[in-house]
């Protein structure tokens, strides 16, 4: 809750001290004077205080009246120059806590952003030296330093705790004191155009539903948060899992293997044994461990095996020549062919992107035709009736000559039949990026098997040459090449199980996402949530009828479930649509509409204990020429709010037979700004 006590203006002159001051009770409070004497501005001074100046329309000391920071005139005709201006404004919350605001409008030694905050009631209590915290506004920090961030400081004085939403960007921030003020405080020059009007945007995302739901504590709130927040962990997920299946990939390529059972997209894995990497040898594909097993016999078997001479396996090595020179000579021809298809693939899958492009841009050609031709239709265009405005000759969607009787596609048809090609060629390009990745796989298990084949080969070339009494080198290579390879693939392989333990740890976030999505409720309102918005359009429906509304009928009348903003519904056919009711009603009904929304948000809050601030402020309510009985009504209601402050500033048509005919009866405390709101002050 937040209370104003007492409002302060001081302006210090060249003819001397000029200014204000004026307290307000609990309960209903008018604030009279005619026009020109002064009223928006002792408005204004109220919601500067506060730090919601961006409600006119800007911020800091430029939204203020010049009569603050320029010139005082005062009586008429004598006119004072304005050398420094002070605002003052005390208020309290539930806890019966008073704090005094000081802000300066112009100061050659002090800039508007900063405020001084008095620990107390400084204009209506006996103490003047009460402490003080200078602290600041519009600029980073005023809504998040706990020490100087004045927005802070009056969110914690309401007992707030403003939530953290989602801009447009996708960043989460909390929303500001601004956004909310409009539901509570309605000015005169543009608050009166449409609901929450002068709400800041500050890039915040359907920034009405958000500040509905935090005033009225809805519950979907919460459940749109943790859609928001579950939206955002998938994004994650799936970026973390797409460089895991990169970085894997690329660990298979560098062990000569291919990644097997692990998909690019996540997906629950239940066995995390079926993901592997097969390794190639002899034609044949065995996984990590296998083929360690296979290096570890091969290798047993060398070691109880006696070194021979070269000249023990001159033989055995010529035949082997033999069997390697034929088996890379295969296996070249398999490599030269196997290139020689990727090249066509790679080469196909060129012209398929190109012919994309190319069904892509007639796509869009034909579609803008479409849309000019539509545009044409609705404008009685006689080009657009396939007639030539000059010659009124016949003119065909086609290049052909007009005495050809054959009838060309249509735009709609031609649409429908490139969306055809489009779809038709995405699955080509998707079978052939697969068949593309697949035989380079397979060229790059064939190269390493030809680099190792010529080796070997060039190591038994060597042996035939060298010294017939010499051990084999060959063997003693061999076994060297086993040992490297069984240390090699053994430290490969737990660098893989490093990788398999965070498969499986992504495995079980996607599973636990998957679970809580399941888990949202379908409907995101709850029971409380739709007895809060029913009792919203119940009283938005009472007060429309009691403030005599007449535009739409009330059964035509809804809240959105959207921005939880107030609508007109008409039924075509089968579908209901809604509009905004602003569009739906006449000028002054449409005040009507803001004097019930405001109220019922209010009423609603109150009764479900949502987090309205309890205080109504009202410049000029009485727009569009509102008739006077009609303008009571709103009165009447205003006055039996007895647990809200409400502050209503208003001329009644500089009538005091008007102000008597709108009020008599009516329990509220009357401030009357005579002439003129300032004038000489005494120190």
């Amino acid at each position: 809750m937040i209370n104003i006590k007492a409002v302060k203006i001081e302006i210090n002159t060249s003819s001397g001290l000029y200014g204000a001051e004026y307290e307000f009770s609990n309960g209903f409070n008018i604030i009279r004077g005619n026009n020109t004497s002064g009223k928006s501005s002792l408005f204004q001074s109220i919601i500067y205080c506060l730090g919601f100046e961006e409600l006119i329309g800007g911020k800091n000391e430029k939204t203020m009246q010049s009569v603050l920071k320029d010139i005082v005139e005062y009586p008429k005709n004598s006119f004072h120059q304005v050398l420094q201006s002070f605002i003052f404004l005390e208020f309290e919350n539930s806890h019966k806590e008073i704090v005094t605001a000081k802000r300066s409008v112009k100061n050659t030694t002090r800039a508007s952003q900063l405020i001084d905050v008095f620990l107390g009631p400084l204009l209506t209590g006996n103490n003047k030296a009460l402490d003080s915290q200078p602290m600041y506004i519009h600029d980073k920090g005023g809504a998040s330093d706990d020490t100087y961030g004045y927005h802070l400081f009056l969110e914690k004085f309401l007992d707030w705790n403003l939530p953290s939403v989602f801009n447009k960007s996708g960043d989460k921030r909390k929303i500001y004191l601004q956004q909310i003020a409009p539901s509570f405080i309605i000015e005169q020059k543009s608050g009166w155009s449409g609901f929450l009007a002068t709400m800041p945007f500050y890039g915040l995302t359907n920034k009405e539903a958000r500040v509905i739901e935090f005033l009225l504590a809805l519950d979907v709130y919460d459940n749109k948060q943790i859609k928001q927040q579950l939206t955002t962990s998938k994004r994650i997920l799936e970026e973390k899992w797409s460089n895991l299946y990169k970085q894997l990939s690329r660990f298979a390529e560098k062990g000569g293997g291919k990644l097997f059972g692990f998909a690019a997209k996540p997906t629950i894995i239940n066995d995390i044994n079926s993901i592997s990497i097969l390794l190639s040898k002899d034609e044949e594909q065995y996984t990590i461990p296998d083929f360690i097993e296979i290096q570890s016999e091969e290798l047993e078997l060398v070691e109880n095996i006696i070194i021979p001479k070269v000249s023990e396996k001159i033989e055995q090595n010529e035949a082997k020549l033999d069997s390697l020179n034929e088996s890379i000579n295969a296996n070249t021809l398999n490599y030269e062919m196997l290139s020689e298809e990727l090249g066509f693939d790679k080469d196909k899958l060129t012209r398929y992107n190109i012919q994309l492009q190319s069904l892509y841009e007639d796509l869009r050609k034909n579609k803008g035709a479409q849309k000019v031709k539509k545009l044409g239709a609705e404008i009685d265009s006689k080009i657009a009736q396939d007639i030539c405005p000059t010659c009124e000759q016949p003119v065909k969607d086609s290049l052909l000559p007009t005495e050809i009787t054959q009838t060309p596609m249509l735009i709609e048809d031609n649409i429908a039949f490139i969306d055809a090609q489009i779809k038709m060629i995405k699955v080509y390009i998707e079978g052939l990026e697969s068949k593309i990745k697949s035989k380079t796989d397979r060229l790059v298990r064939i190269k390493m098997n030809l680099s190792n084949k010529r080796q070997l080969l060039r190591d038994i070339k060597k042996e035939l040459i060298s010294d017939d009494r010499l051990p084999s080198e060959v063997e003693i290579e061999r076994k060297l090449n086993i040992k490297k390879r069984i240390e090699f693939y053994s430290k490969y392989f737990e660098e893989f199980n490093d990788y398999k333990d965070e498969i499986e740890h992504l495995s079980a976030q996607h599973e636990k996402l998957l679970r809580d999505a399941e888990n949202l409720p379908k409907d995101y309102f709850s029971t409380s949530d739709r007895k809060k918005l029913g009792y919203l359009l119940q009283e938005f429906k009472r007060l429309l009828a009691k403030f005599e509304y007449t535009s739409k009928s009330n059964d035509l009348i809804n809240i959105s479930m959207d921005n939880y903003l107030p609508v007109a519904q008409t039924q075509f056919g089968d579908d209901l649509k809604s509009y905004d009711l602003r569009f739906d009603s006449g000028a002054s009904d449409f005040i009507r509409c803001i004097w019930a929304y405001t109220c019922s948000l209010h009423l609603t809050s109150n009764k479900f204990g949502g987090n309205h601030p309890n205080l109504l402020m009202f410049d000029e309510p009485k727009q569009q020429d509102i008739s006077i009985s009609h303008f009571r009504s709103f009165l009447t209601e205003l006055s039996g709010y007895k647990d809200v402050q409400t502050l209503l500033f208003a001329s009644f048509e500089n009538s005091d037979d008007s102000f008597k005919t709108a009020t008599e009866g009516l329990d509220f405390k009357i401030n009357y700004i005579d002439k003129k709101l300032i004038k000489p002050l005494t120190n």
